[in-house]
């Protein structure tokens, strides 16, 4: 190669290195200015929590507050999204929102009911409060903003069983009539249809269980196949697909923190995101509180020890399964019910669960609570907890079913739950 020729092909690969460097930072400057900044929960006390410098937890919040709302409503899902880089894991755990709670300055009611008090910051608190956990960061998103997100990626892949098909044409869970069309078995969903299958509690998934149980496993699944359908997109589309929506998005990180944080996991090459649910199997009953709200009681002791296990990889018992954990801290007999009886043990195999209908009295987990998705294609197949590719011994628990001792929890639902009946408006 003569130093002419050399020259040459060194002056364009500056030129595309400059324009390069021009189209990161245009990009730059409009993510600064789109992220929607509020508070920071570094700044927030909640006293001695479990902490690790290598661990980051992430808040996320789904909010059934809509944009034409101004309160903060009350928290539809809240999930904790755990990096950890000294093992190179992704993990994530689902905090279900119907556990009977101390909240801070407010006494004792459902978890979701501390963001409607406090937004994030007392939904931090409660949170470290009765589980010992320390959250770097967090993101609430409202149900406008997940729609938005899932049609800017091109909507995502879920496969749908028969009965939650047949529910979603037939009731307001998707809200605009002209998208009741959805079939069983694996299709594409938009944002509209995405969102009403995540909000699914009154049919018994094959795969997730019943009630409340239906709905954090389907959030999940939603959780993962958007992820799937992101990781395909180019750069710059990503980018514009942050732009469109991050102003709709509140958290406390910046742009450089974001893109730090992108670039980590990035690097770290993980394709596997462990997951878990709170309260774990056989640490908890069901039963009424104050106003005969149906509630979760729980086991805090069990919870707060396989929680902090399974962020953290502290404190393992026996085989590091929720079964040991459960069992380790007394099972359903360690479950705080704050003096309300009549409550239901949830180790009882007898009952069944119809879970069509807002008038069911009981509940079906659909086994274990801990589980391991591939990231590694678009599809949402629940793969058994022993083929993890992170930590070992999180073996799947065996389904249970407990009856409550009142009729109906419907009364409990956040819109548009409070009803089966298909809604008039668009």
């Amino acid at each position: 190669m003569t130093l002419k020729t050399y020259k040459i092909i060194l002056s364009i690969f500056l030129v595309i290195s400059v324009a390069a460097g021009g189209v990161l930072g245009y990009y730059d400057a409009r993510l600064e200015a789109a992220i929607n900044k509020n508070g920071d929960l570094g700044n927030v006390d909640v006293g001695n929590v479990k902490f690790d410098k290598d661990v980051v937890n992430i808040l996320l919040v789904g909010s059934d507050r809509r944009s034409d709302e101004e309160a903060a409503g009350r928290s539809d899902s809240s999930m904790i999204a755990t990096i950890n880089f000294k093992t190179k894991e992704l993990k994530l755990t689902s905090i279900m929102r119907d556990i009977y709670v101390e909240i801070p300055g407010h006494g004792k009611d459902k978890l979701n009911s501390a963001y409607a008090y406090g937004g994030v910051e007392l939904l931090y608190k409660t949170i470290a409060k009765n589980f010992g956990i320390k959250i770097d960061k967090y993101c609430v998103v409202d149900f406008d903003t997940f729609e938005k997100v899932i049609n800017e990626v091109g909507g995502i892949e879920i496969d749908l069983e028969e009965k939650e098909a047949k529910y979603l044409n037939t009731t307001n869970y998707i809200s605009k009539k002209k998208y009741r069309t959805v079939k069983a078995g694996k299709q594409t969903l938009n944002g509209n249809q995405a969102l009403g299958y995540s909000r699914i509690r009154y049919v018994v998934s094959k795969k997730y269980g019943d009630g409340d149980f239906g709905r954090t496993g389907r959030q999940r699944a939603v959780l993962e196949a958007t992820f799937n359908k992101v990781k395909g997109q180019s750069l710059t589309k990503i980018l514009d697909i942050a732009l469109k929506v991050l102003g709709d998005v509140s958290t406390d990180m910046d742009a450089d923190y974001m893109k730090s944080l992108a670039a980590s996991v990035i690097k770290m090459g993980t394709t596997d995101i462990d997951q878990m649910r709170i309260p774990i199997e056989g640490s908890y009953k069901m039963g009424r509180a104050q106003h005969n709200m149906f509630v979760f009681f729980i086991n805090f002791n069990a919870n707060k020890a396989a929680m902090n296990y399974f962020i953290f990889g502290d404190g393992k018992v026996g085989d590091g399964s929720d079964e040991a954990f459960a069992k380790e801290y007394g099972g359903t007999g360690g479950v705080e019910t704050f003096g309300y009886s009549g409550v239901s043990d949830t180790s009882s195999n007898t009952s069944t669960s119809s879970g069509s209908s807002g008038n069911t009295g009981s509940y079906n987990s659909g086994g274990s609570t801990r589980s391991s998705y591939s990231t590694s294609s678009t599809s949402s197949t629940r793969r058994p907890a022993s083929t993890s590719t992170s930590k070992p011994s999180t073996s799947a628990t065996h389904a249970t079913t407990a009856q409550s001792t009142q009729a109906t929890h419907a009364t409990t639902a956040a819109k548009p739950d409070n009803t089966g009946q298909e809604n008039a408006e668009e």
